[in-house]
């Protein structure tokens, strides 16, 4: 009997992988990798998978306050141990629950925060509601395969409110903090 896995792989990541808009400059293959992210990401959200400590497994990042702030320097990593820019980082926290574990000059555990939903339920549904698909011009990647962006990211003080919000595909949402990036550079650079 032949093997369809291949054949199916194959048939989703060209599902996903739609045309690509004015600013997306990536290769078919990187489209392809993003596309196989997305795969992950929406079966982590949405599948039935098996639990670890209580929880559905997602991406877990070890970080400091001066990373989400934007500022290099200091713990940005996976737990596997895979050093993470700090644009990565942001752009991670900017849709994600942050659970706080504060620990000491030797690493022991002093406190852990409860976890905390960076978007309600109640505001994602009002901004999947108003907004439908991904607000970068030109994608209608549906909500399902959006992240919420914070407009102003709320490390820099900026309020998890709904008009604050917006539906934004993973590719738009990635640019957006490159973006974001590239504009705190250049103040920096000529101010």
């Amino acid at each position: 009997m032949a093997s369809t896995a291949g054949e199916a792989l194959e048939t989703a990541l060209n599902a996903l992988t739609s045309p690509p808009t004015e600013d997306d400059t990536r290769t078919p293959r990187q489209r392809r990798h993003d596309a196989l992210e997305d795969l992950a990401r929406n079966y982590l959200d949405h599948g039935e998978t098996p639990t670890v400590g209580g929880e559905k497994p997602h991406i877990n990042v070890i970080t400091d306050i001066d990373a989400l702030k934007g500022i290099a320097g200091g713990t940005h990593e996976t737990l596997d141990g895979d050093v993470l820019d700090v644009e990565t980082v942001r752009m991670l926290a900017c849709d994600a629950s942050i659970s706080r574990i504060v620990v000491g000059p030797d690493s022991e555990v002093l406190d852990i925060g409860r976890k905390t939903r960076v978007w309600t339920a109640a505001q994602r549904r009002a901004i999947i509601a108003r907004d439908r698909h991904c607000t970068a011009p030109g994608c209608e990647r549906p909500p399902d395969w959006c992240d919420i962006h914070h407009l102003t990211h709320w490390a820099d003080e900026g309020s998890t409110s709904v008009d604050q919000g917006t539906l934004l595909c993973r590719f738009h949402h990635t640019l957006e903090h490159i973006r974001a990036f590239l504009r705190k550079h250049r103040s920096r650079t000529q101010g």
